[in-house]
């Protein structure tokens, strides 16, 4: 690709993050006081099912800060990739800025990973202990999709780091330059 069509397409994945900043919480939002029934599958964790009658005030708030949770790392990590993209929209592919905002959406990457594992193992074994009272279940797996979503998450994270050596070794030639 050109360097132009490189930083049409960064700029265009800088808007798309842009939106998706705002419509995800506000969906999660939305979801968590209005929902009448949920299917979620977690990484790692069996499948939970709740309906309507499910959906107590204690219920919602448990969602509320398992969505706040989930959020967090997932908004963190897209500030730092439209970071980046608004970087490479400007024609600075190496400059601090950039890798700077692709090793936080890096390891908010990871972050997410891991909060989904345990975050949703307290989930999962809280909404079951609110199906059926007084018997505890605590669900933990490690699935093929859990490997797969670790291998992405360190796979980037290495990038991340080979991102910020380049700029170091650019930098470098600058100065002989």
């Amino acid at each position: 690709m050109s360097p132009r069509a490189i930083s049409s397409l960064a700029k265009a994945l800088s808007i798309f993050l842009s939106i998706a900043s705002i419509l995800i919480p506000v969906m999660f939002f939305a979801f968590v006081v209005f929902a009448n029934s949920l299917e979620l599958s977690l990484l790692g964790n069996a499948t939970i099912n709740l309906q309507a009658d499910d959906f107590t005030p204690t219920m919602r708030a448990i969602l509320g800060l398992f969505a706040l949770g989930y959020l967090t790392p997932l908004l963190v990590g897209f500030a730092g990739l439209r970071q980046t993209f608004d970087e490479a929209a400007a024609g600075r592919w190496l400059s601090a800025m950039s890798v700077a905002g692709f090793q936080r959406f890096a390891w908010a990457n990871l972050a997410l990973l891991v909060y989904e594992i345990f975050g949703g193992a307290f989930l999962v074994t809280y909404v079951r202990l609110q199906q059926v009272p007084k018997q505890i279940s605590f669900m933990f797996g490690l699935t093929t999709e859990f490997f797969t979503a670790l291998f992405i998450a360190l796979a980037i994270l290495v990038v991340a780091h080979i991102f910020a050596a380049g700029r170091n070794a650019y930098e470098e030639n600058q100065t002989f330059v």
